[in-house]
């Protein structure tokens, strides 16, 4: 392979890495986002908003108000790095390739235990799941053999119960003020940043429900008025509004 040659290997590997968690690198490219973004969440209309958290440098920064990201497919993960054989017994039944966690119950502020905290909006072509009697698959353990080894394939009785656990899994976007975890096929989503949005860009009205947090040295932050954030931010329509007024107008600004 020539020198050339080299450097364009180099060069698209660079370019899938970066897709990975796809940042932004101007006010241009902000503000072109948030436009795209904009159209996808009013084509997603009156369908509630849905929350992720990620960990990662690309989660805070100076344009750090929208992401783009580009899951991996389970198979690449080892699944996901968990020991709960349920889960991707359940993902592999529900033939999930790019699975992604989500949840309507967002954490009560811009941090939690899995990261910064995110408005999450799907793109192109997705598929919903979710199960009125699961909770928290990754960290649901009830199904496992009391003696279950960690990584160990499942035994038959096992593979019995993960069975009817999938089969409580349902296709579709569930209601507002569905409590349990939501789990998405996409192989690409925008994340919004909740601290960044609520702090800086939707106006005054809704930098009201922000508070700092006292404990300036801990991960977690409690510093978002939950009530205020899901009564004020409902839908899809709702964030398509202030990315198209507040934020947009305060960008050109």
């Amino acid at each position: 392979m020539c020198e050339y040659e080299v450097r364009q290997e180099i060069m698209r590997a660079q370019e899938f890495v970066t897709e990975l968690v796809g940042t932004v690198g101007s006010p241009e490219h902000l503000i072109n986002r948030v436009n795209k973004v904009a159209d996808i969440c009013a084509t997603m209309g009156d369908k509630p908003l849905l929350y992720r958290m990620l960990r990662g440098n690309s989660t805070s920064g100076r344009y750090s108000l929208i992401q783009k990201v580009t899951p991996r497919g389970i198979r690449d993960e080892k699944l996901l790095g968990t020991g709960n054989a349920v889960q991707p017994h359940v993902l592999s039944k529900l033939n999930i390739e790019h699975a992604v966690f989500a949840t309507m119950d967002p954490h009560p502020g811009t941090s939690g235990k899995f990261g910064a905290n995110f408005f999450m909006v799907p793109l192109g072509a997705y598929k919903i799941y979710s199960s009125p009697q699961v909770k928290d698959l990754g960290s649901d353990t009830s199904y496992n053999d009391k003696d279950r080894k960690m990584f160990a394939p499942p035994s038959d009785e096992e593979t019995k119960k993960f069975d009817a656990v999938a089969d409580t899994y349902k296709e579709g976007w569930p209601s507002a003020g569905f409590p349990n975890e939501v789990i998405l096929d996409c192989e690409q989503y925008y994340m919004i940043n909740v601290g960044e949005f609520v702090k800086k860009y939707a106006g005054e009205k809704a930098r009201q429900m922000y508070t700092r947090d006292t404990d300036q040295f801990s991960k977690i932050k409690n510093d978002i008025n939950k009530e205020l954030l899901t009564s004020r931010f409902k839908t899809y329509n709702d964030m398509a509004w202030y990315l198209r007024n507040p934020v947009t107008n305060l960008l050109k600004a």
